[in-house]
């Protein structure tokens, strides 16, 4: 973007300028509306003043939601300036932390959680005219929550209109989804020459710094090198530094924690005369223009958090980015005038990425999100989404929920989960903030210390080893930006700042918003309440710890590594912890002993903290869940699984997989309400399936005796079993008559072994599912030896029959070979018993 630049000398130039009376068309006729337009139309830089003018939309305000806060800060500047005033008058910005608006604002550029928390506050968004979702293809989490509620908003409202604007993106589910129309913009770009360069051996970020050192000197221009993160970033930046580069050639970084005047030094064009390396992260990818950019080093890579729920920890990844993703890169090149790209792949590999990057909520920890569903006062399947939330991510996210209380045992809202959403922060550090504020008359200092460590916890990457020492230098640091997040949490808790700061308090503190991590040493490592399983590094201060509260954990070559954590003594969880620790009976199975036994514990998730033997006579629901207990360690393998129970789980989850597909008749795409055959969905409901038969189990030899088939049969109703039969039936009968078992395990989909001589006549390949899945066909010999495996008999008859039948024939002599199988009768028998049966005595 450049500020210098005037609105009309722009209005020409820019692509989208084109379908604007097309568009206000639209948001006449319809309240949604989609804009598919590629960077460089001006949607986000031209397009918001141009419906600012409109009479339509001047009754209410224009709210325009960006998915990163440099974004909206920049692009609020920009637009303001067209104005010829400054940011906060017509045009505004509202970002977490930091907010420049007025009465007077009409175009308010906020990041979504903003619009989230609106529309909480306000279900009816009263005096707003106009929703604009920019940049919607990057699928952030709070988009796709913000848009599902405002889609609700809409039907109080119908006069609200919606524009969802978007580059990139898989546009039919978008239609589907809005029922809205589509208007589609050009962009304004130059040809960009795209270069592969085979990846090295050598780490991507200095295999980027050097290609962008010998673009450079073939053509000195200014360049943009995407890197997957801040370390990446750091290591090419070190490598540039030793080089000797050209007095005129600057290199910035580009990365969201960088400060504004830092970031806004990186995208400013560079004097006359002068070049810039820019190493920057994908957050260079769209939204922010990086003046004079004409190349661009492609290293194919982005850093994405994903959320393993059995774990209950975010893992960041390296990963490969999508073609749509590498397009846009590209496209960064030649805004200005033709460019060049430099892609570290080769067209091959390239070829093999996905086509659009997935939505953050298919990925994400969905704590947050949870937690805002029951503030809106509904339940997850409520929502209309556009991509449903992992129900194993939202399971994880209820449990947390339930523990803080923010939840009842229904899913709802309590009165205390209000009170950590208003204070503003995410749901871990408003507990911890809220148990502050409860102690804080007998423990002065105890509020402020939770608000600074609260500002510091906000970035997992600020953290250092020595916590209580950073602590106290934030305290004293009155101008870091962290200090002044810590006195927002203050204000809005009523909290005073001191100078003494309770640091013994720092693990209970911690264990407040952090109780699902509290660690017990157990062998060479430590278990996590959680139930998973972490170690220390071999030298880390804190590895004689019997109690540790964890704050942060990276998965590190095949172990759970916890990186950040302070110790914390036992006593003092009792003693805290107290009104929750209730003592409990627990009855376990030990296969040491092959017995059971029983004791009363106090448990702090999956942490015995306390133990104390009970004698007595075991129960049956004693045993049940013992055995539920000791399935749920050591999982499903420990049942004894028949052929025909694994094949009914795979005929469920096959008729599933399948529920979309056209070839299902309405009833069937019923299957989705149909209870989870997998593994894991098992073992999730293992005490409603399996429970019942569990009583009276006295020894593992018994357990292993279990009949699962009927047990899981009785979770489908008569209907679906029936269903289940029509559509992915257990056999298929021959023209012989003979009922062959289909095995639906098989890797390559449902597979049928049959002798060739009982398909004789057979044009048609078996199929199922309502003619959607052809079987595959395993053709055997007389003795049952695999002849052929295939799904295509016609083809099969026509084209290999006859070099079977030529060795066949050598080998099986007493067996009918016909020319023209296609033809011929099937038969189980020899030719002998056949001419017997055509000229019986």
């Amino acid at each position: 973007m450049n500020p210098a630049a005037s609105s009309s000398s722009v209005v020409p130039e820019l692509p989208v300028a084109a379908v604007l009376p097309q568009l206000l068309q639209a948001l006449t006729s319809q309240n949604r509306v989609i804009l598919s337009a590629p960077p460089g139309a001006g949607k986000s830089t031209w397009l918001p003043l141009q419906l600012l003018q409109q009479p339509a939309l001047a009754t209410g305000q224009i709210i325009m939601l960006e998915p990163r806060r440099l974004a909206a800060k920049t692009i609020a500047s920009y637009l303001a300036q067209q104005l010829n005033e400054p940011v906060g008058q017509r045009v505004g910005y509202q970002i977490r932390h930091d907010s420049c608006q007025s009465a007077a604002t009409r175009l308010l550029i906020v990041t979504e959680g903003i619009l989230t928390r609106k529309l909480q506050q306000d279900p009816e968004l009263s005096g707003v005219s106009l929703l604009i979702f920019d940049e919607f293809h990057e699928r952030s989490l709070h988009a796709d929550l913000a848009l599902a509620l405002s889609l609700e908003v809409q039907q109080l409202r119908p006069d609200l209109k919606i524009l969802v604007m978007s580059a990139t993106l898989d546009v039919a589910a978008l239609v589907k989804y809005l029922q809205a129309p589509v208007i589609s913009s050009s962009g304004r770009s130059y040809p960009v020459d795209i270069h592969y360069i085979k990846p090295a051996t050598e780490p991507a970020s200095l295999q980027a710094a050097r290609q962008a050192l010998a673009a450079f000197n073939e053509q000195p221009g200014n360049i943009l090198v995407f890197l997957p993160g801040q370390a990446e970033i750091n290591k090419a930046r070190e490598y540039l530094a030793s080089q000797p580069l050209p007095a005129q050639l600057k290199v910035y970084s580009l990365l969201g924690a960088l400060t504004l005047a830092e970031q806004q030094a990186a995208i400013a064009a560079p004097a006359p005369g002068h070049y810039k390396i820019v190493l920057a992260t994908n957050l260079a990818e769209t939204s922010l223009t990086i003046e004079g950019v004409n190349q661009v080093i492609d290293t194919g890579l982005c850093r994405r958090a994903s959320f393993n729920p059995r774990h209950g920890i975010s893992k960041l990844e390296t990963v490969a980015i999508s073609q749509a993703a590498a397009i846009q890169r590209a496209g960064r090149a030649g805004r200005q005038a033709p460019g060049r790209c430099y892609r570290l792949d080769t067209p091959e590999l390239w070829q093999r990425r996905a086509a659009f990057e997935p939505a953050e909520i298919e990925l994400a920890e969905l704590t947050q999100l949870r937690l805002e569903i029951a503030i809106w006062g509904c339940q997850p399947a409520d929502i209309d989404w556009l991509t449903p939330p992992p129900a194993a991510h939202l399971a994880v996210a209820s449990r947390l929920l339930q523990q803080f209380a923010a939840l009842d045992d229904n899913g709802l809202i309590t009165a205390y989960g209000r009170r950590l959403y208003q204070t503003g922060s995410s749901v871990r550090l408003a507990n911890m903030l809220l148990y502050a504020t409860l102690h804080e008359p007998q423990v002065p200092g105890l509020g402020w210390l939770a608000a600074l460590l609260a500002a510091l916890l906000e970035d997992s990457r600020n953290l250092q080893p020595d916590i209580e020492q950073q602590l106290q230098s934030l305290a004293h640091s009155t101008q870091l930006a962290q200090h002044q997040q810590a006195r927002q949490f203050a204000r809005r808790l009523h909290i005073e700042s001191t100078r003494v700061l309770p640091l013994q308090w720092l693990p209970l503190l911690l264990l407040r918003a952090f109780p699902d991590q509290l660690a017990q040493r157990r062998g060479q490592g430590y278990l996590l309440a959680n139930g998973v399983g972490a170690v220390l590094a071999p030298d880390h201060p804190l590895q004689d710890s019997d109690y540790l509260v964890v704050l942060d954990i990276q998965q590190w070559q095949q172990q759970n590594r916890i990186r950040h954590a302070v110790a914390i003594k036992l006593d003092d969880v009792l003693t805290d912890w107290q009104p929750q620790l209730s003592w409990q009976l627990k009855t376990g199975w030990h296969d040491k002993t092959a017995s059971f036994s029983s004791e009363r514990q106090r448990c702090f998730g999956q942490l015995v903290l306390q133990r104390q033997p009970v004698q007595g006579v075991i129960t049956a629901a004693e045993r049940q869940q013992a055995w539920l207990d000791y399935l749920g360690r050591r999982g499903l393998a420990e049942l004894s699984w028949s052929d025909a129970a694994q094949s009914l789980c795979a005929r469920v989850q096959l008729l599933q997989q399948h529920q979309a597909s056209a070839e299902l008749n309405s009833t069937a795409k019923g299957a989705a309400d149909w209870p989870d055959f997998s593994q894991a969905g098992l073992l999730a409901e293992l005490a409603s399936w399996l429970g019942p038969y569990l009583g009276n189990v006295s020894k593992k030899a018994q357990l292993a005796q279990l009949q699962l088939e009927p047990m899981l049969l009785a979770r489908l109703s008569y209907p679906q079993q029936q269903l289940l039969q029509q559509l992915l039936p257990n056999h298929w009968q021959t023209p012989t008559g003979s009922r062959l078992k289909i095995d639906y395990s098989h890797p390559g989909g449902p597979q049928l072994s049959v002798r060739v001589q009982e398909m004789y006549g057979q044009l048609t390949t078996p199929v199922v599912l309502n003619g959607g899945i052809a079987l595959t066909i395993t053709l055997l010999s007389p003795g049952r030896q695999p002849l052929q495996v295939t799904r295509d008999l016609t083809s099969f008859w026509q084209n290999s029959w006859q070099d079977v039948k030529k060795e066949m024939k050598g080998r099986y002599p007493k067996h009918y070979w016909p020319d023209n199988p296609a033809e011929a009768q099937p038969t189980t028998k020899t030719k002998k018993a056949m001419l017997r049966d055509v000229n019986p005595k």
